[in-house]
């Protein structure tokens, strides 16, 4: 597998974290992290750091083992990255950059090299933003917003464009979305929720309505799930663990039960 790293370094001071914690309306009083699992047999591998150095090695050490990143997230102090085995065909990158601007100077050049998004994280001021090749997309775009009514707006059109959402961000007082076409999706629905105990509900009404979630974060003071149809029917759960210690215990007991984790949200 080939893999690459640009790094790209621009040292402005981001408000983003400020800004969150002003505008953030707590539900209780301590951090969650929740894990969306998926029945299939993947064996998995988890690792954290403090540091986003130390993360960086980690993967360099993970790709020269073949293993590709599937999640990355940040949160209550930690980075967090989940790895499996990569296909053969598979081609990772990523880039680290302080502003959004900096990722966007060289979205065309991955773009036309073949390279996709497959995951976007913001920590500590950081942006990170990984790349694949050989996935099922064959096209990509992006939104940014700083309102989520707007963001809201601009998903909706997006959706009636034929794009898919693959993943939500926020940073840098933005609403960010990432979207591809060619991913498969049957249909999608968005939902937000300022209370975790109401978006399991929301949750639980779309599994048996067909849905699986593809994606959930935590911005703002608000859950926001994206939910997904496609032909493959999927066995998921979600488990909450009020820090990254038990979010390892959680994992390591899934992974038994031969679940794999598909996503990662931290919040209140």
């Amino acid at each position: 597998m080939k893999k690459t790293i640009i790094v790209v370094m621009l040292f402005t001071l981001s408000l983003s974290s400020l800004l969150q914690a002003k505008s953030a309306k707590y539900t209780s009083s301590y951090y969650k992290y929740i894990g969306l699992f998926e029945k299939a047999k993947k064996k998995q591998h988890m690792e954290t750091t403090m540091n986003l150095d130390a993360m960086r090695k980690i993967i360099r050490t993970q790709w020269s083992k073949g293993h590709d990143i599937v999640e990355i997230k940040y949160g209550n102090g930690k980075w967090i990255a989940v790895f499996e085995n990569g296909s053969p065909k598979s081609h990772q990158t990523y880039i680290v950059a302080r502003r959004w601007e900096a990722i966007n100077d060289h979205l065309d050049e991955y773009w036309q090299q073949g390279y996709y998004i497959t995951n976007i994280e913001h920590g500590l001021a950081e942006w990170f933003v990984v790349f694949e090749k050989n996935t099922a997309f064959t096209n990509q775009a992006y939104e940014r917003r700083k309102s989520l009514d707007d963001f809201s707006d601009a998903v909706n059109k997006r959706w009636k464009m034929g794009y898919d959402l693959i993943d939500i961000e926020y940073g840098e007082g933005h609403y960010t979305g990432i979207f591809a076409e060619g991913s498969k999706y049957n249909g999608q629905a968005l939902t937000i929720r300022s209370r975790w105990i109401d978006m399991a509900r929301v949750i639980s009404d779309y599994w048996k309505k067909g849905y699986y979630v593809s994606n959930i974060e935590f911005t703002l003071g608000r859950w926001m799930t994206v939910f997904s149809k496609s032909t493959d029917k999927k066995d998921q759960g979600f488990e909450t663990a009020e820090n990254i210690e038990k979010f390892r215990q959680v994992f390591e007991k899934r992974q038994k039960e031969k679940y794999k984790l598909v996503d990662i949200a931290e919040g209140w």
